[in-house]
């Protein structure tokens, strides 16, 4: 990791970014041929891709009405092998910018990295430690209408029950083994794997570390767990909901700030949650509704949010509560820090990153007093979740202060592409429909 020199690469470099969606894009080229003064380059319209494939024509009418190239700058300290593949490939994210040498404001790297310089001018650094949940599933056919959960060794099944199980993983062991050997491989940090609440089920923890480095290595770890399932003839996905009635899968951010003093600004006192911690939570709780489409990018993500399905329904917060959007973890307090538990798996990660700190940042520098701490079952209480996407994305657009920090180019590529999806489905037939109207009516 760390590599800056062409010569000290594998054969082939992929260049690798993420569009909207969190999907990985970008191309391969031969080591040998990257220089630093002709960097290479991809069209711009690939950050205007929406989930179908298509490109959103008002983007680009507003933005690339050239189709023109962006340039790819490698960020070396990304730089991993990929042993998934062979030994003669290397890997590294890139800065996309444009012929100017400005990035590419529409870019969601760039977007956080935008975000986290408004905390560098406050003398302010966030530390984040992601949590990611998926589902091991049956590969999927074209005709197929229902998501099927993967067979384990020896042909055995999962019916439930058996979340945090020891011995569980153990039908899985030749992909946790798998897991296992990549991470090490490319050094890419895997501090902890447990059994989720849904069968086949399984979460990751990369531990904590520098907001953008994190991300990094979270774009680079789910590419590495897509690799190791489809090598044992599994589907990992990462949907908010892949299955009706079990457990949807959660992106949970778990996030603390360093002072120019090194010290955590988020330390607890006696156990209370510190001035600067409880505006932070503030500004989730006021500004997350408007920022709520980057954490739930798809028609799918709302259909997480169902109660007692460790996925909360309000923003409240508490100390220790799981039933909370926002929780402040049991433990020392100068470990003191706040989890996002709102945010799906489906999400894309620098874009869930960036809405929190965003929103964290707004109320700490309106100083919004959170509300009081839950201490009883927050599904108990009423749920005030944005309820679709296009509610988001109208809330999104209309939210002067984070279209100014988001910046507006990105704000309107995102709601353009989103806009696409959602009339896309709307002209879908779904099973539903198949399967109750079609036989009844």
């Amino acid at each position: 990791m760390g590599t800056a020199i062409s010569g000290e690469l594998a054969e082939n470099l992929e260049l690798v970014f993420v569009d909207m969606n969190g999907v990985p894009r970008g191309k391969t080229i031969k080591s040998s041929t990257f220089r630093e003064e002709n960097l290479p380059h991809i069209a711009a319209a690939v950050l205007c891709q929406s989930i179908t494939g298509a490109y959103s024509n008002v983007a680009m009418e507003k933005y690339d009405p050239k189709d023109e190239d962006m340039l790819l700058s490698p960020q070396w300290s990304t730089c991993r092998s990929v042993p998934w593949q062979s030994d003669d490939t290397s890997q590294v994210i890139v800065e996309t910018i444009d012929k100017a040498g400005l990035a590419v404001a529409f870019d969601p790297r760039n977007v956080l990295c935008r975000v986290l310089e408004r905390y560098q001018e406050l003398g302010l650094k966030p530390i984040v430690a992601p949590e990611l949940e998926f589902y091991l599933l049956s590969p999927l056919g074209r005709d197929d209408h229902t998501l099927v959960t993967a067979t384990g060794i020896g042909g055995h099944d999962e019916f439930g029950g058996e979340a945090f199980g020891s011995d569980t993983l153990s039908k899985f062991r030749p992909f946790i083994n798998d897991l296992n050997r990549f991470c090490k491989a490319c050094d890419l940090p895997l501090s902890s794997l447990l059994h989720e609440m849904g069968p086949a089920q399984i979460e990751l923890n990369v531990g904590h570390g520098e907001a953008l480095a994190k991300v990094d290595e979270l774009v680079q770890l789910k590419r590495l767990v897509k690799a190791a399932a489809m090598k044992h003839g599994h589907h990992a996905s990462f949907m908010a909901k892949p299955i009706a009635d079990l457990p949807g899968s959660g992106l949970h951010i778990h996030c603390s700030l360093i002072d120019e003093a090194g010290e955590n600004r988020f330390q607890l006192k006696n156990g209370d949650a510190s001035d600067t911690l409880r505006f932070f939570i503030g500004g989730l709780q006021a500004y997350l509704p408007h920022a709520f489409a980057l954490i739930a990018p798809n028609v799918n993500s709302f259909k997480r949010f169902v109660p007692d399905s460790s996925a909360p329904i309000n923003l409240e917060w508490g100390y220790d509560n799981r039933t909370t959007g926002f929780r402040v973890p049991y433990g020392p307090d100068s470990d003191g820090r706040v989890e996002n538990r709102v945010a799906g798996a489906d999400a894309n990660p620098y874009l869930v990153v960036a809405a929190t700190l965003a929103c964290g940042l707004l109320g700490i520098v309106e100083a919004i007093e959170a509300t009081s701490p839950v201490e009883t079952d927050a599904y108990d209480l009423r749920p005030n979740l944005p309820e679709n996407l296009a509610d988001g994305l109208r809330a999104l657009q209309a939210n002067d202060k984070l279209v100014e920090l988001f910046s507006k180019p990105f704000v309107d590529v995102f709601v353009s592409v989103k806009q696409d999806e959602l009339a896309d489905f709307s002209t879908r037939v779904s099973s539903w429909e198949v399967s109750y109207l079609g036989s009844s009516l």
